[in-house]
């Protein structure tokens, strides 16, 4: 039987190199933890304000086909013009414009806080796409030459 009466101090120089390690994954995982509720919480402030853009713009479509409607009305009795119809028209236009990329706004805004939450998946969203096998990827090249094939064995 020997008992080592010095070690040199190796083995408790891992052990804090152990706990040093485990304490700086600690705080990266906190970090982490910290972006993706930032992202959360931006992506919700983002979908929110799309939402209420699109009442606004709902809005305004709704004002501007009030005022094309009174306009028209006014040029039947001779009290505008062509001109002024055009514009009431052109307003009209733009304001079913900005509905439309309000609307693309908040579509925008909801993949984006699935993305941020991890939602974003080909397996969350049920897509009809062949998945991704790693280990079945890994079987089919771990025999391959560094480089030089592809797992179809081109």
């Amino acid at each position: 039987m020997s008992i080592p009466l010095y070690q040199g101090g190796g083995v408790s120089a891992r052990v804090r190199q152990a706990k040093e390690t485990q304490g700086l994954r600690q705080i990266e995982v906190d970090v982490r933890r910290a972006q993706v509720r930032a992202a959360v919480v931006s992506s919700w402030g983002q979908l929110d304000a799309a939402k209420a853009s699109i009442i606004a713009a709902s809005a305004q479509v709704e004002a501007s086909r009030i005022a094309l409607s009174g306009v028209q009305e006014e040029q039947r009795v001779g009290q505008r013009t062509t001109l002024d119809v055009l514009d009431a028209q052109e307003e009209l236009v733009d304001a079913r414009a900005n509905l439309v990329v309000a609307q693309r706004d908040r579509i925008v805004a909801s993949f984006l806080l699935l993305s941020s939450a991890g939602l974003l998946s080909a397996e969350d969203l049920n897509l009809p796409v062949e998945r991704h096998d790693p280990v079945a990827h890994y079987e089919a090249v771990k025999d391959k030459w560094f480089g030089l094939r592809t797992p179809d064995g081109r």
